[in-house]
C-alpha cells in the first residue's frame, strides 16, 4: 500500500475505531461481594422559611449477605448527624439502629427492616429519590448517550408515590480518584395534582458499578410527617469518601 493511499485511508480507519469505542454497552448493575463496605457523606439542604436547614450524616453501608440467587442485603449505620439551622449546629442521636435493605441481582430493593419496626418513620422525601436508585438498571444494556426509562409502582407502606424516572447515559468522566460513569436523570410523580419532581445526577464506578456520588434537587417532597420539621425544596448529596 503506498503512503498517499494511507493517509486517504487513516481518518476512516479512525473513524471506525472510534465507532467500535462508542458503541460498548453496560449494564449498570452493581454485584457486590459479602462484607464489602463504603463510607458517604450525606448533605440534605432545606430552603424552608423563615430558617434554612442543613443536615449532614455519615452513612457506613455493608453488605451483610449475597445470596445464591444474587440476592443481597445491605446494611446502613449513621454517625456524626447534625442538623444546622440559623446560628444553631445541633447534634443528631447515632442511637438509631442500622437498616438492612434487601435488593434482588438487578439492583432493585424488595425488602427493607423498616417494614417491619413500627418505630422506624417511613421518610416520603428520601423514598422519592431511593427510588431513582432502586430502578436504576436499564432492562438492556446501554451504551454512551442511551436513555431508558423506569416506572415506579406505587407503595403505601414505603410512602413511595406512582412515578416516572427518565435516565441518561452521558459520559464516563473522573470523579476524586474514581473513573465513573455519569447517568443524569428525571423523576415525575404520575397520580398527584401537584407532583414532586427531582433531577440530578448519578456517579458509578467504571469498575464494578457501585455507587460513587449521587446529587439531586426535589420539588414539593417533605421530609417528615412531624408538623414542625421544616418544609421547601431540597437539594440532597451522598459522597463516597
Amino acid at each position: 500500500m503506498n503512503l498517499l493511499l494511507r493517509v486517504a485511508l487513516l481518518p476512516l480507519c479512525l473513524s471506525a475505531a472510534t465507532a467500535l469505542r462508542q458503541d460498548a454497552t453496560y449494564d449498570l448493575v452493581w454485584h457486590p461481594r459479602t462484607d464489602d463496605a463504603m463510607t458517604y457523606k450525606l448533605k440534605v439542604d432545606i430552603d424552608s422559611s423563615p430558617e434554612k436547614f442543613t443536615f449532614i450524616q455519615n452513612l457506613k453501608v455493608r453488605v451483610a449477605k449475597v445470596k445464591p440467587n444474587g440476592d443481597y442485603d445491605v446494611e446502613t449505620s449513621t454517625k456524626g448527624g447534625h442538623v444546622i439551622h440559623g446560628s444553631k449546629d445541633d447534634p443528631i442521636n447515632d442511637d438509631s439502629k442500622p437498616v438492612t435493605d434487601t435488593y434482588n441481582s438487578h439492583g432493585q430493593k424488595i425488602a427493607t427492616s423498616e417494614d417491619n419496626d413500627p418505630s422506624e418513620e417511613s421518610n416520603p422525601g428520601f423514598n422519592t429519590l431511593d427510588a431513582v436508585t432502586d430502578q436504576l438498571a436499564p432492562k438492556d444494556p446501554v451504551a454512551i448517550g442511551g436513555t431508558w426509562s423506569a416506572i415506579i409502582k406505587a407503595n403505601s407502606k414505603q410512602k413511595r408515590e406512582a412515578a416516572r424516572v427518565n435516565y441518561t447515559l452521558v459520559s464516563k468522566i473522573k470523579e476524586a480518584t474514581y473513573q465513573v460513569f455519569k447517568i443524569e436523570y428525571k423523576y415525575r410523580e404520575t397520580e398527584k395534582d401537584n407532583p414532586v419532581t427531582a433531577e440530578g445526577y448519578i456517579l458509578l464506578s467504571q469498575q464494578d458499578f457501585s455507587l460513587v456520588r449521587f446529587e439531586g434537587t426535589i420539588k414539593g417532597a417533605h421530609f417528615s410527617d412531624d408538623p414542625d420539621f421544616p418544609k421547601g425544596d431540597a437539594t440532597l448529596s451522598i459522597i463516597r469518601d
